[in-house]
Order: structure tokens, then sequence, then C-alpha cells
């Protein structure tokens, strides 16, 4: 008995929708992991499997499992992003943020801010440790973190508020001044906004 239109339409909505759901969990388990590597699992349980698994490939080499997938570079604790930078960024930085085996939450950055320029919605002023790098920005009228990000080549712009001790609903205000490189701000200490 051949199925109906309608049932075949019901079963690729259904696969549809978990294929959905399942994109969604990514950004979910991004602290616990990158998101490269989720999206890599996900992707390698997705492809198919040789008609004749008993033949390799001669041409397949093997793949280190913990190494970054292609395309990406290691930052630091696991962490993969793109490599190459984006927009007018030749690299890209990462802030960490989390903690291990009950310790207090640290953040740190990976890789090395650089201000590509004032853009709409991030014309704040940079302010500079002694030894010249990027420590913190003075936020100006309409700034949004992501754009700030984007102008210091943050690979994770939005995390400048969890960084910075403001829950992901506020807004950053003008005046106010974000930490950027937690290692080039004397003193600094990270107060996670949600592990309060």
């Amino acid at each position: 008995m051949k199925p109906s239109a309608a049932k075949v339409i019901a079963g690729v909505v259904c696969g549809a929708v978990v294929v959905g759901l399942a994109a969604l969990t990514v950004p979910a388990f991004a602290p616990l992991g990158t998101v490269a590597s989720v999206a890599a699992g996900l992707t390698s349980s997705l492809e198919s499997t040789p008609s004749d698994p008993s033949t390799p490939s001669a041409s397949a080499a093997p793949v280190d499992p913990y190494g970054p997938p292609e395309g990406y570079v290691h930052v630091g604790n696991g962490t993969y992003i793109p490599g190459g930078g984006f927009g007018d960024c030749a690299e890209s930085a990462y802030i960490h943020m989390g903690s291990q085996d009950g310790q207090a939450p640290t953040a740190s950055l990976f890789g090395k801010l650089v201000d590509t320029g004032v853009r709409e919605f991030a014309a704040g002023t940079p302010a500079f440790a002694d030894d010249g790098r990027i420590a913190t920005y003075t936020v100006a009228p309409g700034d949004v973190p992501t754009a700030i990000g984007d102008r210091f080549c943050i690979w994770n712009g939005m995390s400048l508020t969890t960084l910075n001790g403001i829950p992901g609903s506020t807004a950053i205000q003008p005046g106010q001044v974000l930490v950027l490189d937690p290692a080039a701000v004397p003193g600094f200490v990270f107060d996670h906004p949600y592990a309060r």
C-alpha cells in the first residue's frame, strides 16, 4: 500500500523539526566545549558510510579527533575558532570564561586585540595598558557588544557583557568602561553574572 501524500509530508516535516532542534542545541553546549567540535560531531553523525566499509580509502589520512577541524585554529582551553579572522581582522581573539573543579570562574583573552577603527555601534574609546595592549573600552552612545567585538577582532564579542558582569538582558550604557583584556587590567576580578 502506497503512503498518502499527507503522511509523506508529515514525515518530512517531522524530520526537519528534529534536525532544527538539534541545531538549536549547539549554542547551549558551547560553554561545555566548542561550537566547532559540537558541529563537527553532528556533521560526522550525518555523513553516509561507504558501501564497503572493509575497504578503507587510500587517500584518507588519519584524523586527530582532538585537533582543530579544517580551517579552524586552536585558541586555548580546547576552543577552536575559524582561522584567518573575519571582516577587517587578519586574526581573531577569543574571550574564554569558565571554571574547573568547583573553583571560582575565571576569564582570559586568547589572541591579540586589534583596533580596526571606529564604526557604527562601536564609536567609543579604547584605553591601553602600560605595555601598549588594549585593555578597556569606554562605551559611546549607541554602542552594542557585537559591534565592539567586531571592531577589536573578538570572535565572541557578545561575551563582553558576561566578561564585565553584566547579565545578557541588560544594555551597556554610554560612559561605561568595559574590560576587553582581563590580563591587561591590574586587579581585574571576573564576576560571572550567572554564577551568583
